[in-house]
């Protein structure tokens, strides 16, 4: 459609930029994991704000929002080293010892899949505080559905295969993106995968909502501006307008990067 072809040049157009920025954030990454491993930036207790949300909830616009409020927020997409660090953990018994140090170089942290996280950071973590931001789960899903439909857009018109297509569908590093741990297909879904997908997302949601104590938990609704999140926090409000980014073109390459990475083992 005309719509696609048009997105699909807006995602063109940004790549070389935003590769560019990867490339420099996956550079600081590997400097992370390196002076964590040689404990120069020591795990501490400083760590303040888990993101529990899914993706596609308004990840980016709120590690752009935490930045502003002066504190050195990660994004996984952002930080795909990480990521992989964070989901051999998860997926492939890989230390916690290692991924909780990782988070501790860090004040705030959101995306996948450290948002499955939640019980770790409130053991390791004692005064950090935690965000949800709620979505109606078709509302979610289908706006999950068109950031992977373009990217598989983008990546027939660039002639690109998908670098997941080469992995072990029970291996860890599969189930490192798309949501993939909750059983969603976003690009060929069944009805069935659909009710899994969207099933395991409400779960999330309500499990996270019993599990965390509610002074920890702030139910976040984007149109409610800085007020309720500076208030959490603890922080002034800032004068510059709250951050609400583009997050389809910016989702589909920081997206297409963390999956690369994965797959090729960059971590």
């Amino acid at each position: 459609s005309q719509d696609r072809n048009h997105r699909s040049c807006r995602v063109l157009q940004t790549t070389l930029h935003v590769i560019l920025m990867l490339l420099l954030a996956m550079s600081l990454s590997r400097f992370t994991l390196a002076m964590v491993s040689l404990h120069l930036i020591p795990a501490h207790d400083a760590f303040k704000l888990l993101d529990v949300g899914a993706p596609r909830t308004g990840t980016q616009s709120l590690h752009d929002a935490m930045e502003i409020l002066g504190f050195n927020s990660m994004h996984t997409g952002s930080f795909t080293p990480i990521r992989v660090s964070l989901c051999e953990y998860l997926f492939g018994n890989g230390p916690l010892e290692d991924a909780i140090a990782l988070l501790g170089a860090f004040d705030a942290a959101m995306d996948e899949p450290v948002m499955l996280m939640y019980e770790e950071v409130m053991a390791a973590f004692p005064e950090a505080k935690f965000l949800l931001t709620l979505s109606d789960a078709e509302s979610w899903f289908n706006s999950t559905v068109e950031l992977a439909r373009t990217m598989s857009f983008n990546r027939a018109v660039m002639s690109v295969p998908d670098p997941l297509d080469e992995l072990d569908r029970n291996s860890w590093k599969f189930l490192c993106s798309g949501m993939k741990s909750w059983g969603c297909n976003f690009e060929n879904s069944s009805a069935e995968e659909k009710e899994t997908c969207l099933q395991n997302y409400a779960r999330h949601n309500e499990r996270v909502q019993e599990v965390i104590p509610p002074e920890r938990l702030l139910v976040y609704n984007w149109s409610d501006g800085w007020a309720p999140l500076a208030h959490f926090l603890g922080t002034a409000i800032p004068e510059e307008e709250f951050p609400h980014e583009d997050s389809l073109v910016l989702g589909v390459t920081i997206q297409a990067a963390a999956s690369a990475a994965v797959a090729y083992g960059l971590g």
